[in-house]
């Protein structure tokens, strides 16, 4: 957006949001940084339940495996948020519904096909996220861990 338009919203942009970053001047500039965003946060998150889900098969507990993630370089706000509420087998009501997320992936998948552009791993976290909403549809995020689960008939707990 022009500087002009920039300076006019940024009061109301401070109010939601901590840290404001001017992406360019052209219109949806910032939609494309956030489709990329939603995707790497997307992949992050699927990845998160795969591994989740291999710990509670293997017969790691989850809070064994919080430490390790969380400390180590896959140690994110992201991981460590979902693993979280994960452990502690919270799937609803955390504020993080999965709605928000099936939408953003979408959002993100059709602008990189009519691109022409191949998101091979945020297309599988689709799917995953889109498994989750099917079955869950009140549910927040990682209530996707719960398909995987069920398909390895096990479950991760702290």
């Amino acid at each position: 957006a022009p500087e002009d338009l920039m300076a006019a919203a940024r009061p109301i942009m401070e109010a939601v949001s901590g840290t404001i970053h001017h992406v360019g001047k052209g219109p949806g500039e910032g939609q494309v940084m956030k489709s990329c965003l939603q995707s790497i946060i997307g992949s992050i998150f699927s990845a998160t339940f795969e591994a989740a889900a291999l710990a509670a098969r293997a017969g790691v507990s989850g809070q064994a495996l919080f430490d390790v993630v969380t400390t180590s370089g896959a140690g994110c706000g992201i991981t460590k948020t979902a693993l979280e509420n994960i452990i502690d087998r919270k799937f609803e009501g955390t504020g993080s519904g999965i709605g928000t997320m099936h939408k953003d992936l979408t959002i993100s998948l059709d602008m990189a096909e009519e691109l022409g552009v191949p998101l091979f791993t945020a297309s599988t976290a689709m799917q995953i996220f889109h498994q989750g909403k099917t079955k869950y549809p009140h549910g927040d995020n990682w209530i996707c861990t719960r398909i995987i689960e069920d398909i390895v008939g096990a479950e991760l707990h702290r």
